[in-house]
């Protein structure tokens, strides 16, 4: 079993990091319903606890988790692409043509088609993620 329930420090911290996992799971989900819902991508998705479970034995058992994870990365990354693109597209008169119109187009597709895999990707995670958690005692059925 798990030896989360003792009292020490690391441990406690590394319970407050597991939550705070989930909880971030639950946000993204909800930034996904509100992107989807709106039809807009305002930002990337939250991932800043996971270097801090990633290399946990709960975490690595999982491979929806992982999944999840280079999920999130592969999303941000093309957000920012798009982002960095379309303000560079749109700066400057002289990058306004039909190529580089084109070339935004393409991106924000592939940014839409990434946002939509994403519901599935993370439901799988968080289920995945509550299992373990409710194994280890950490939630209650």
């Amino acid at each position: 079993m798990f030896s989360i329930f003792n009292k020490n420090p690391e441990e406690q911290q590394l319970k407050k990091d597991i939550f705070a996992f989930w909880a971030q799971m639950d946000k993204n989900m909800e930034l996904f319903y509100v992107a989807d819902q709106r039809q807009f991508i305002t930002s990337g998705f939250l991932s800043d606890i996971w270097p801090r479970v990633r290399d946990l034995d709960m975490i690595k058992r999982h491979e929806a988790i992982g999944i999840y994870a280079k999920a999130v990365e592969d999303f941000n990354h093309s957000f920012k692409a798009y982002k960095e693109y379309e303000a560079w597209y749109s700066g400057d008169m002289k990058n306004r043509n039909p190529e580089n119109a084109r070339k935004l187009h393409t991106l924000k597709e592939g940014l839409d088609k990434k946002l939509l895999d994403m519901e599935a990707v993370i439901i799988s995670a968080g289920q995945a993620l509550e299992r373990e958690m409710l194994s280890l005692g950490l939630l209650k059925a």
